[in-house]
């Protein structure tokens, strides 16, 4: 049975040989973790800022990222349904705060997420700019919100650096817990795969 990669460095293999009750082990997982999303999708949209016109583009992969992150945190497998539920929840993290309140979160949701999503666009009276201010600010007499994605990408990195940083401390039990869960969800969709594709040979096949 071929072992089909989970990220760019490690296959379903090298997630089923850890252990988490071995200690040494959670270094590796929380790696295999950042390799996953750092490695398919982060760091491409760190690139894709450099280039002037690219907001949009960043703050989908972001979009994707930020719903991701949080089925980690939460250990869900199947998020069909749920992808409301997950960006709002996630946009209550310190790195969103103050400036995402209830309100901004259900419009982030409704007119970002699902509008560049699903119609490559932002909808309604939302603004995607660079250098602002605040993260984020109400404007158009408070019926639009300008998103600054700078500081929105750099909310999405350091919300992936605290929370792989958690995992790799003991007392984040259930953390770990849904972490662990959400990897044998995934290690084993791929191992099934496996039965069934080859793996890749070469970096030009990798995904």
């Amino acid at each position: 049975m071929n072992a089909l990669r989970i990220s760019p460095r490690y296959t379903s293999r090298n997630w089923q040989v850890l252990d988490s009750s071995n200690p040494e082990d959670w270094s590796k997982a929380a790696d295999v973790v950042r390799d996953r999303l750092d490695g398919r999708f982060l760091r491409f949209a760190s690139d894709c800022l450099k280039d002037t016109h690219s907001g949009f583009v960043v703050l989908a992969i972001d979009c994707l990222l930020a719903e991701t992150i949080q089925q980690f945190m939460d250990g869900v497998t199947n998020g069909h349904g749920r992808s409301a539920e997950m960006v709002k929840r996630f946009l209550k993290g310190k790195r969103f705060q103050p400036d995402f309140d209830a309100e901004a979160r259900k419009a982030f949701y409704q007119d970002i997420r699902c509008g560049l999503l699903h119609q490559a666009e932002a909808k309604r009276m939302w603004l995607i700019r660079r250098r602002q201010p605040a993260l984020l600010q109400k404007v158009a007499d408070d019926q639009g919100y300008i998103v600054d994605v700078e500081r929105f990408h750099a909310g999405l990195q350091d919300t992936l650096s605290d929370y792989l940083k958690l995992i790799s401390e003991p007392t984040s039990s259930l953390l770990r817990s849904n972490l662990w869960t959400k990897m044998n969800h995934i290690s084993s969709v791929r191992t099934a795969r496996g039965a069934l594709y080859q793996a890749e040979g070469n970096t030009a096949s990798a995904q």
